[in-house]
């Protein structure tokens, strides 16, 4: 559970696990504030309010930090941990401020559900064991309740409560086995999408230069073989010939380099989408500029030079733009590439619409990047279009 994506996948559970505990201890408080007007004295109201009040400002800050920029600081084990022992605390408390109230008493029971939404053994033991033995000794030092039920009932009540507890616990290692299991696809999904990144690859390699050590050498010899001929003795159908040799050896020496780039290799990823650019720019006439920020040392990803060869694609195909730009950058081994456009644009909306009608391009570039662990962004734009992937770095 060392890679980038599990990391993710325990990050979100985390977060969820912090977003449905704010939700639930708003909801503990305003039970116990209906505990404490039906079945407490109202003598005892103001330490209960205080008590209350201290509790309700915690979480309402809790419920506003699950759900703001901040909310990964507050994700940590540390932090979950202490937010779980001020409920116990809150509810014991209110417990002892409520002697011989059975609603009070009840409250308690909401602090197994609260804690089955943890993502950590340790943590969930922790509390669930000073639940129970909080839960006991309000039980036994309540002075109605024990004495009014007696020790029979008194020892099911708290042998009722410990099985909650103990329900509580094994939620919580199933909902750990799930993060397990989806760690191992996590890691299955990352070996299989290196392995076919791989074949794909070696596939493109093999096919360019199989047409560049065939089709396109015969194609080289048969113009200048045919250049000979037309100095010596100049014929118009042989120049009209020639000049076709010559689209054709340019369209193969273009195919050759999208399909897998000699300076990919030699030169590196920069240079790549640059003469990508570049070839991309005079086979559509849109002019096409580039802003690169890559460095050798951030390794060369022939996932990168995908991307930025589809989206270049599309912009040439659907586009009907007449400029373009390409940026690409990597901060915190994240490569972050943006093509805009000033064509006819498209939206979330219109991307919805068109995957519904059956056009699965755009759908087909996300799921590629998505499957290395990134994501593709359509950028709303009031002119054209602005798509941008996130991807971390494959070294």
């Amino acid at each position: 559970m060392s890679s980038t994506d599990v990391e993710q996948v325990l990050r979100k559970q985390r977060l969820r696990s912090l977003q449905a505990g704010s939700m639930l201890r708003a909801g503990v408080v305003i039970i116990m504030l209906l505990g404490m007007v039906i079945d407490t004295d109202p003598i005892r109201w103001p330490a209960q309010i205080a008590l209350l009040g201290s509790y309700a400002l915690i979480a309402i800050c809790t419920l506003a930090v699950a759900f703001s920029a901040a909310r990964s600081r507050f994700t940590g084990d540390k932090a979950l941990l202490t937010f779980a022992l001020v409920d116990v605390a809150a509810v014991f408390g209110f417990k002892l401020l409520s002697p011989g109230g059975y609603i009070p008493l009840l409250v308690m029971a909401l602090l197994p559900r609260m804690v089955a939404v943890e993502l950590s053994v340790r943590r969930a033991a922790t509390v669930l064991a000073c639940s129970l033995a909080v839960f006991t000794a309000s039980v036994l030092l309540d002075p109605v309740i024990a004495p009014r039920l007696g020790p029979a009932i008194t020892a099911l009540i708290v042998l009722m409560y410990g099985f909650v507890c103990g329900t509580a616990l094994l939620v919580v290692l199933f909902r750990l086995r799930n993060v397990d299991e989806m760690a191992k696809l996590t890691r299955s999904r990352d070996e299989l999408l290196a392995q076919t990144m791989t074949a794909s690859e070696v596939e493109r390699r093999q096919i360019s230069e199989s047409i560049h050590d065939g089709p396109l050498q015969d194609v080289l010899a048969a113009r200048r073989d045919i250049a000979d001929f037309v100095k010596v003795s100049p014929d118009a159908p042989l120049e009209h010939a020639l000049a076709s040799l010559q689209d054709a050896s340019r369209l193969l020496r273009e195919a050759t380099f999208e399909l897998h780039p000699a300076v990919l290799d030699q030169v590196g990823l920069a240079a790549a989408v640059e003469k990508l650019a570049s070839v991309a720019a005079a086979r559509s006439g849109i002019a096409i500029t580039t802003d690169t920020d890559y460095r050798e040392a951030n390794g060369i990803d022939p996932i990168l030079f995908g991307v930025v060869r589809e989206l270049l694609a599309n912009v040439t195909r659907h586009s009907q733009a007449t400029r373009a730009s390409v940026k690409l950058e990597v901060a915190d081994d994240v490569a972050r590439i943006d093509v805009v456009d000033n064509g006819i644009g498209i939206n979330r909306d219109a991307a919805a619409r068109r995957l519904a009608q059956g056009h699965i391009g755009l759908a087909s570039h996300r799921s590629r990047v998505e499957a290395a662990g990134g994501t593709l962004t359509i950028v709303n734009e009031p002119v054209g279009a602005h798509l941008r992937v996130e991807l971390p770095l494959r070294r």
